[in-house]
């Protein structure tokens, strides 16, 4: 008897663009709804410091394959500065698994309302990931 697991992909790769960072994100083996986590030091000038943000997802496939898809999230954001800073933030852009390589492009904005009151919108960034047990 052999039991069938279907088990989620991970990635691991860089963020480039508003913020340069780390990003993992997980591909889920059924559903739409993807997690993904970004590490980064931010450029926005008013947010100038390292922060955690940790994203849910929802993808839309735009292949027969569901290789290529749009996604929108929502999630927190933690900013280590002078003060610690904590907001929400928005996610919209597009995802593309091509064999091992993952590339996204997106936007990235957050609301900051906690130690502060700031919106940040300047964060849209390219993201290339190394796919994990493909």
């Amino acid at each position: 008897m052999m039991i069938n697991t279907v088990s989620a992909q991970w990635s691991i790769g860089g963020r480039v663009g508003g913020s340069i960072g780390v990003d993992i994100k997980n591909y889920p083996a059924t559903g739409n709804l993807q997690i993904e986590a970004i590490a980064a030091f931010n450029f926005d000038e008013n947010l100038d410091a390292t922060s955690i943000t940790l994203l849910g997802e929802k993808f839309g496939a735009l292949s027969d394959d569901g290789q290529l898809g749009a996604f929108l999230g929502v999630g927190g954001t933690m900013v280590f500065a002078d003060d610690f800073l904590f907001g929400v933030s928005g996610i919209a852009g597009f995802d593309w698994r091509i064999k091992r390589i993952g590339v996204q492009v997106d936007w990235l904005p957050t609301f900051i309302f906690i130690n502060d009151s700031y919106f940040s919108p300047i964060n849209a960034a390219f993201t290339l990931r190394w796919l994990l047990h493909r």
